[in-house]
């Protein structure tokens, strides 16, 4: 077949073609002979049988068989040169992919040693090398890397899996989640180091946020609410539903002020309602027993208490209408007693008009309560000048005893029990005390008037001025003491006893008396009881 095929002279010849050899044919070659070999045994053979069919149709040396042995050529050679061309093209084919792969292969192990900064070391090959083991030294001298850039990837993720869940919890945007390549070692640890600082601030936010909601169950509870809000029930709900963003922990806070607030608010509102109950269960004489049960059972500042107290207000205020006379009698006894406690002269105590009212109706009531309740206000906000005034009351009146007993002759020969000594020691304590008392009392004059733009009336007078009249009565009183003295030493008649008392100013001192009614105002809310 292949001596027609390709034109070989005779058959006769083949046996010397099949025994050819090209001297250049490598290893290998052998195999290829005996395909060779087998495929010309077949083909003649088979070509043989053809010739034999043609001779026994048209006669060995007809046109006929000549034309048919033209036609076997053909299509033979055709369906040959086809079939070998798919073959030569398929292992072209394999050859050029073992050549990618390679190629791929030198890619990747350049993209390898970038990632990983490291060189990454191939049997040495040469021209003579088959492709498939250049293919399978490179492949196996990156399996090592591979496992290296799997083990990074697999961590890598994980940590962006951590990153994700974490900054979902803190409505934080993650750093890390766009990072696709494998990441290098120093990258790793940056991101673990971040992750680090997540979970900090995770664990502060989340103590932060169970500090204040302690804080607002607290605050709740003492004002007698319940959680209307959305955001409120969020906070008293599960602690791990609460998202521990910025936000929410700012909204937090906020949710805290205003509950802080409140509480001031209803603190505030019970204590106000509580001193009003009490001056109105002192006016109404209400019983004891009563008054100690209600205190007992409204204590803090809840809602319902706050209620109860106003229900309670209403109660008493009802009652109060019901004996206004009394009410108004009782008024003011306790507005004389505190403006005896605040020194107001009789010019002071006319300005308040409704106190010398006839009538007996809410309206008086009305203004003479809001009278008792500025008295109490102005005798508070002032209560360190009345402890002043009270202890130079008292310094003052100690040193005029004082002088009064120097003046007497008698006690020098009564001098019982180291009495001289005693009354020595007393006034250097007033020589220091009451200067120092005065100095700062007077200061506290000037920072009232500045600050109040208005004067610090003392039994309608002012204060400061007051006090340096007495001063200048005392000094007045001691020279003409001298002065008389010195008369009866020339021989002068000196003014009786009652004429001196009459022609000379009396020293002006209070009394112990009217040193005791000064009085604090007690804070505690309670009424004022007068004597």
């Amino acid at each position: 077949m292949s001596s027609i095929m390709f034109g070989s002279p005779s058959l006769k010849d083949d046996s010397s073609i099949v025994q050819r050899r090209d001297s250049s044919m490598g290893p290998g070659m052998d195999k290829i002979q005996l395909i060779l070999d087998e495929i010309y045994e077949y083909s003649k053979k088979e070509i043989l049988k053809v010739q034999r069919n043609l001779d026994v149709i048209y006669g060995s040396y007809s046109d006929e068989k000549k034309n048919g042995i033209n036609q076997l050529h053909e299509h033979l050679k055709a369906h040959v040169t086809s079939f070998l061309d798919e073959v030569v093209l398929e292992s072209e084919k394999d050859k050029n992919n073992i050549i990618k792969d390679i190629e791929e292969l030198l890619a990747e192990k350049e993209v390898l040693e970038k990632e990983l900064q490291m060189h990454i070391s191939i049997d040495d090959h040469n021209d003579a090398t088959p492709l498939i083991d250049v293919q399978i030294n490179i492949d196996k001298s990156l399996q090592e890397c591979r496992k290296i850039k799997e083990q990074r990837m697999t961590e890598l993720h994980k940590l962006q899996e951590e990153e994700k869940q974490i900054c979902q919890l803190l409505n934080e945007k993650p750093t890390y989640s766009g990072v696709t390549e494998m990441p290098s070692a120093t990258l790793l640890e940056n991101i673990k180091s971040h992750l680090i600082d997540l979970k900090n601030t995770q664990i502060k936010r989340r103590s932060t946020f169970l500090e204040q909601k302690s804080k607002v169950e607290l605050l709740l509870a003492d004002l007698g609410e319940i959680p209307i809000l959305q955001f409120d029930k969020l906070v008293l709900g599960d602690p791990n539903q609460f998202q521990l963003s910025k936000s929410n922990l700012d909204e937090l806070q906020k949710l805290i002020k205003r509950l802080e607030n409140q509480t001031e608010n209803q603190k505030c509102m019970a204590m106000e309602l509580r001193t009003k109950l009490n001056s109105l269960w002192d006016r109404l004489q209400i019983d004891v027993s009563y008054r100690e049960h209600f205190v007992s059972t409204k204590k803090g500042f809840g809602k319902t208490v706050i209620q109860d107290l106003k229900v309670e207000v209403e109660r008493c205020e009802t009652l109060k209408k019901e004996n206004i006379k009394q009410f108004i009698e009782k008024l003011r006894s306790e507005l004389n007693d505190l403006w005896d406690r605040c020194h107001f002269g009789d010019r002071q105590r006319k300005q308040c008009q409704v106190y010398y009212s006839t009538e007996y109706n809410e309206d008086v009531m009305d203004i003479l309560d809001i009278e008792v309740d500025n008295a109490k206000k102005f005798y508070t906000d002032n209560i360190s000048i009345y402890h002043l005034i009270e202890e130079r009351e008292h310094l003052w009146n100690k040193m005029i005893m004082m002088q009064e007993q120097a003046n007497d002759p008698a006690r020098l020969w009564q001098n019982r029990g180291g009495q001289l000594l005693k009354e020595e020691k007393e006034r250097k304590v007033i020589q220091k005390e009451l200067p120092r008392v005065e100095r700062e009392l007077k200061n506290q004059l000037q920072s009232y008037e500045q600050r109040e733009n208005k004067i610090f009336y003392y039994r309608d007078e002012r204060l400061i001025d007051f006090m340096e009249r007495q001063w200048d009565e005392l000094k007045s009183n001691k020279k003409n003491l001298q002065q008389t003295k010195s008369k009866i030493q020339t021989g002068i008649k000196p003014q009786t006893p009652l004429t001196a008392t009459r022609s000379k100013r009396k020293i002006v001192a209070t009394s112990s008396n009217q040193a005791s009614k000064v009085r604090k105002i007690g804070m505690d809310h309670k009424a004022v009881v007068t004597k």
